[in-house]
């Protein structure tokens, strides 16, 4: 996997997400050209990413010092053919608003996935050869569906030109492959100097610790996806004012979601390592709330905001900074003998000042004010939330002390959100909100 998702930046080279971008930019007729030129690409790269893996795989192996590696990484080779043409599913159906096909695209892939890799393994009781198989034959099926949908929506439409359509789309792409690649780096360093200097059973607190809160990426991505075409033709058509207004509407949701379990786990960090991992790697509970705070400030899209006003390059130089930041102060903490948290903090306050600075850069630059219009619903959810998990946790500790994790968390998350909801109609926040919408949307589909 390793291996795998690390060539995969570089042979994709940031063109999956040119769909949600450009669609919204071009006509019906050049959107076709678009999809199908691209497809192609990626069908060529995918072609030389699988040689490189085959030829390259005895070569690969010694590199990784696992000489077992060689085998698999032949058996998985044709797996890239069919995954990087496959790309791109998610951007063509947002950007054409028909995100409700996502929804299918998703269940046939995990469901082949879950057929072709998991049962062979589990029935047949077989290796990790069997894996690989299976993942190759998922693989070409998913490939077979991709290929359809990707061209569903323009069966009754004729392919028309665009001009300077691979310089283009080149240029928007390459910062973003760029900003991948060094953001490799950027997440690594903390496991490289930890796991060199601190000893196996500190990288083991650190890598069960030190992880994101699954809700805060899933959540965060979903608004990414949805904002970017949406920003790309409000700026295309120059008509940017009504779209700030979607965005505060976009951010204040995700913060009436996210926010609420960011803080729990922040809390309860504590019983979610005993939980997760047992007890033994209680101690993984300070790297797990230092990555919270990082997951905080996260939620706030700023990717969408810089590729629709052409700034991807920005976007790249703040990872190359991040990269050489983090790995010049983790160097230092280690000369310096500091406790291996001090990398987690570092690593945490890095991203934190890479996502600031975009923000400033924004409002001082750009002239765009993001901050502004959400900072009030940031605090406030943030003081309500703090205010009521400090009862709830002291309840934790009253009486609940000697409750093992499972049944604490189950307790106090209850409690939590009770309070929460009957709180809410003081305050009007509106933590439901989404779920109204969301139950609102289901019955017009019906």
């Amino acid at each position: 996997m390793y291996v795998f998702s690390t060539l995969q930046i570089v042979f994709a080279a940031g063109l999956p997400g040119v769909f949600s971008y450009f669609i919204p930019r071009l006509s019906d007729g050049q959107g076709r050209t678009l999809v199908n030129r691209f497809t192609v690409i990626l069908g060529l790269l995918g072609a030389a990413f699988s040689a490189v893996l085959y030829f390259g795989a005895t070569f690969i192996a010694q590199i990784l010092n696992n000489p077992d590696l060689t085998a698999g990484l032949k058996i998985f080779s044709l797996v890239p053919l069919f995954t990087l043409p496959a790309m791109g599913i998610e951007g063509i159906y947002t950007a054409l608003r028909k995100t409700k096909h996502i929804a299918f695209y998703l269940i046939i892939s995990k469901t082949f996935n879950l057929i072709c890799i998991v049962a062979p393994v589990l029935l047949l009781r077989g290796n990790y050869k069997t894996a690989l198989t299976g993942w190759t034959i998922a693989s070409f099926l998913i490939f077979l569906v991709a290929l359809w949908m990707k061209n569903r929506p323009y069966v009754k439409i004729k392919p028309e030109l665009i001009s300077n359509m691979y310089k283009t789309v080149f240029t928007y792409s390459m910062p973003l492959m760029g900003a991948s690649a060094v953001g490799m780096f950027l997440h690594s360093a903390g496991q490289f100097f930890i796991s060199r200097f601190y000893g196996t059973a500190i990288f083991a607190e650190f890598s069960n610790g030190f992880i994101p809160v699954p809700l805060a990426g899933m959540v965060a991505g979903s608004v990414r996806s949805v904002l970017t075409p949406l920003f790309s033709k409000a700026n295309f058509e120059g008509n940017m004012e009504q779209i700030f207004a979607t965005y505060k509407s976009a951010v204040c949701r995700a913060v009436n979601i996210v926010f609420p379990v960011l803080f729990f786990c922040m809390f309860f960090a504590g019983d979610i390592m005993i939980l997760l991992y047992g007890s033994q790697y209680a101690a993984s509970k300070i790297y797990f709330q230092i990555s919270i705070t990082k997951d905080i400030i996260e939620v706030l899209p700023y990717l969408a905001i810089l590729l629709a006003f052409g700034k991807s390059g920005i976007y790249f130089y703040i990872h190359l900074f991040g990269a050489l930041s983090i790995w010049a102060v983790d160097a230092l903490i280690v000369y310096n003998h500091l406790h291996p948290a001090y990398i987690a903090v570092a690593a945490s306050a890095i991203q934190i000042i890479m996502i600031s600075f975009v923000f400033w850069y924004f409002n001082t630059v750009l002239k765009i004010k993001l901050i502004k219009p959400v900072f009030k619903h940031l605090v406030v959810v943030s003081i309500h939330s703090s205010m009521l998990l400090v009862i709830v946790y002291g309840i934790r500790i009253t009486f609940l002390s000697g409750v093992i994790a499972v049944w604490s968390l189950m307790a106090c998350g209850t409690a939590f959100y009770i309070l929460l909801i009957l709180t809410d109609k003081i305050i009007r926040i509106g933590y439901l909100e989404p779920l109204f919408t969301l139950i609102k949307e289901s019955k017009k589909d019906c």
